[in-house]
């Protein structure tokens, strides 16, 4: 081992005396400083600690004395062979640089051998179990062409808790490379801090650190209930199997054993956040990207459900029958999968839950599982959304289908129960109670009314930011005795010619619901001089006629009571 730490340093040496005086420093040169600082640690540790007359007799050395020592090596020789793999990673280097690299990398290896081959002492430390069988993970992986192509998982959030400043300056950079957030703990103490301040993807976790070991720091997360969603891989210059196996046993997904190919490292890597990725594309069916992410590490969040004020859209797609009667079953479905994608993408920007598709109508809520104290202005900002994005969805398909596509949407706010609302055995997010039913008969009541989007007053009237509207009527829909007020949304602008429509429009209800029918006659017949085509008024208006043609109006009820759904 002390001819090969020669050799390794005289490479790093004949690298860095090559570099012409004067000419800027190649961006290799640090590493192969440290390399070059490694190699000469090892050869130090040989020559002073190991070649002493104490190691000499075996019956004077305790297993623990030896099994520290080995860590040592093993944390010079990662250090070694992961800067090599970073160098050569990460740009185009000349040949003589790669030459040499190889060379320190063949005789790195030579010294794992040896450290592999002289495994005679089993001790205990700090509960640690030093056992002597062989490691099963080889240092080098092929990799055939499919696992090459393979693009890499990257944007997680990894936490590397390691003692060694170098293993965590070659862990870092590595990971970084491949795209993701990297925080560091340099004891076990600290990572268990790093763990309650922020949520991780993943943890790469040493086992011999200071204040806490790696057993200790695995049995914290585990009673902190982490294990369940957040990996952890041991990375450990301890190469026995016992270690590997007890680790596994008390939660962590996988062992390596220092020091670690860095191919070996990202397969392993990238296999444990594949494993997060598809919990968490389960959540998407039904939230947003970074919301799933957040259940993913709190599923608690998501295991009991709870009473809790909501707002809930619901948005029906017109003349589905018609265009499934007239175009079959292929084109309807293209046509029915892209409205629909692009409604979803109108909830998802507001960041809102899509609870369900039935057919043609989909049901989406603002307010849970995470808070959103504008939850009413969200649900109709994305109505407005929904009717904004129309005109394109037309152009695309107007012409195949033979009609304009056209949605009515309806939203209500209040209380209601959220949570699982499927089985244990298929989860289903979403909300029950008065309040989703209100909302799917406000979305029904679109076409008696004469609207495209209604919201309840319960909505307009949580409402941070004002939304334009009109009242249009108190109403009562079928199987729900309480009535209430809609508002028709509307997206105008200051200027635009809407406003002296609602303004009039709602003197002139309120007129009719303080029985002054007469004056609501006349003030409804100038406004439909100007606006002929506005349903709201002519339906206003024909109630207004209904009530007028009444010989007696004694026991008259404003409130409208809906034909049917």
């Amino acid at each position: 081992m002390e001819e090969h730490a020669d050799a390794m340093s005289s490479a790093a040496q004949i690298l860095l005396h090559a570099i012409p005086e004067g000419q800027e420093l190649p961006v290799w040169h640090r590493d192969v400083e440290r390399i070059r600082q490694a190699a000469l640690g090892i050869y130090r540790l040989v020559r002073e600690r190991l070649a002493t007359e104490h190691f000499m007799q075996p019956h004077l050395v305790s297993g623990e004395d030896l099994q520290g020592l080995r860590h040592e090596l093993r944390g010079f020789l990662q250090n070694i062979l992961g800067r090599c793999q970073l160098v050569l990673e990460e740009e185009e280097q000349p040949e003589t640089v790669q030459c040499e690299l190889t060379s320190i990398m063949e005789h790195a290896h030579a010294c794992v051998t040896v450290l592999d081959r002289n495994r005679d002492y089993i001790a205990p430390e700090r509960g640690i179990d030093l056992a002597i069988s062989p490691p099963t993970a080889k240092l080098t992986l092929p990799f055939d062409d499919e696992e090459e192509a393979r693009a890499p998982i990257s944007g997680a959030t990894i936490l590397v808790a390691d003692d060694s400043a170098g293993s965590r300056e070659v862990l870092g950079r590595f990971l970084t490379s491949q795209g993701h957030e990297v925080v560091f703990a340099t004891t076990g103490r600290e990572a268990l801090d790093r763990v309650d301040e922020m949520d991780f993807d993943l943890i790469l976790l040493d086992l011999v650190m200071p204040e806490m070991n790696g057993f200790e720091v695995l049995r914290a997360l585990r009673l902190r209930r982490k294990l369940r969603y957040t990996f952890v891989i041991i990375i450990s210059g301890l190469d026995a199997n016992a270690n590997a196996i007890r680790g596994i046993e008390m939660g962590a997904v996988d062992f390596l054993a220092r020091p670690i190919d860095l191919r070996l490292l990202r397969a392993r890597v990238n296999a444990c956040l594949e494993r997060q990725r598809l919990r968490e594309r389960e959540l998407a069916q039904y939230f947003t990207p970074e919301l799933a992410r957040h259940l993913h590490r709190h599923p608690e969040q998501l295991a009991a459900g709870r009473r809790v004020e909501v707002s809930v859209l619901f948005c029906d797609i017109s003349g589905f029958s018609r265009v499934s009667e007239r175009h079959g079953p292929e084109r309807t479905i293209r046509w029915l999968s892209d409205v629909l994608g692009t409604m979803s993408a109108c909830i998802m920007e507001e960041e809102g839950v899509l609870v369900d598709f039935t057919g043609d109508q989909v049901m989406a809520l603002w307010g849970a599982p995470h808070h959103q104290p504008d939850h009413a202005d969200r649900a109709c900002r994305t109505a407005l959304a929904m009717q904004a994005s129309l005109p394109e969805l037309n152009e695309k398909w107007q012409q195949e289908i033979g009609h304009p596509t056209e949605i009515s949407v309806g939203i209500n706010t209040g209380d209601a129960y959220v949570g699982n609302i499927g089985t244990p055995q298929k989860f289903k997010y979403g909300a029950l109670g008065n309040t989703v039913n209100l909302a799917s008969r406000i979305q029904g009541a679109c076409k008696y009314a004469r609207a495209r989007m209604l919201a309840t007053s319960n909505t307009i009237e949580r409402l941070t930011v004002p939304i334009f509207s009109r009242r249009l009527a108190r109403i009562r829909v079928n199987n729900i005795n309480a009535p209430v007020y809609i508002h028709e949304l509307e997206g105008a602008d200051q200027t635009d010619p809407w406003h002296r429509l609602r303004t009039e429009y709602e003197t002139a209800l309120q007129l009719f619901e303080t029985a002054e029918f007469r004056k609501a006659s006349s003030l409804l017949g100038q406004l439909l001089d100007d606006y002929p085509d506005d349903g709201p008024s002519l339906l206003l208006m024909s109630r207004v006629v209904d009530e007028l043609l009444k010989k007696n109006s004694e026991g008259f009820d404003p409130v409208w009571e809906l034909p049917g759904k």
